[in-house]
């Protein structure tokens, strides 16, 4: 969990934008240098069916809205995905209860920003769950170099249905000069993130007709169904 005296400030967010994007080292341990990305058929087989669009996985008409404000290279967020996450996904989400949106950021530094590019990117083939939680399984030690292009390459290859040409594209315009999509998503994000006054990632902002509560950490899965049930 992170502090947030910590949400980046603006100027600071550009610049790591554009180191982003400008693309990543070799020396990693990951999924790129392999030439593999491990944990595809799990995800594939946890959204299977559900519909996702942007940044937003489940039916838009759901009662229950949780926002995940999260760092793709955040060691507890990894840790929510394998617990909290799934059993969101596989029982409200897929019922039509509840639905998940997913907010990135870059506490962490230049490997979060190039990541949270990714995500963005993603999202515009309405793909960023999958996406995402494939980053997850990937996920190397914070600050190393871990998230290159070639990663972040073969990760789009391993969507199911995602064109990696325009994923490519859609990446390579996440520098905030370009004015485009992928860039505004990453700062919206940012600035959602201190609307809501997070600090830490991973947070949940469970939303529904009884009510708002906010969970932060890696909460069991039961905590978090807890949370949406005493909100719908």
């Amino acid at each position: 969990m992170i502090s947030g005296a910590a949400i980046i400030a603006i100027a600071v967010v550009v610049v790591l934008i554009v180191v982003s994007v400008s693309g990543g080292g070799d020396s990693n341990t990951s999924a790129s240098s392999s030439g593999s990305v491990q944990g595809k058929a799990e995800v594939v087989a946890l959204v299977k069916g559900i519909p996702q669009t942007g940044f937003t996985l489940g039916k838009a008409s759901a009662p229950v809205t949780v926002t995940e404000f999260l760092d793709p290279q955040c060691p507890v967020c990894q840790k929510a995905s394998t617990d909290a996450v799934p059993a969101l996904v596989k029982g409200p989400v897929r019922a039509g209860e509840a639905k998940l949106t997913i907010k990135p950021l870059h506490f962490i530094g230049s490997d979060s920003s190039t990541a949270a590019v990714a995500i963005a990117a993603a999202a515009q083939q309405d793909k960023a769950f999958t996406y995402t939680d494939i980053i997850y399984r990937n996920q190397g030690t914070e600050n190393t170099g871990w998230v290159t292009t070639d990663l972040l390459t073969n990760i789009a290859g391993a969507v199911p249905g995602m064109d990696v040409a325009k994923w490519s594209a859609d990446f390579n315009n996440g520098n905030p000069d370009q004015n485009g999509p992928t860039a505004s998503a990453v700062f919206e994000a940012t600035d959602a993130a201190t609307a809501a006054g997070v600090n830490s990632t991973p947070t949940f902002v469970v939303k529904g007709p009884g009510g708002t509560k906010t969970l932060v950490g890696a909460i069991p899965g039961a905590e978090l169904l807890a949370a949406v049930k005493s909100v719908s």
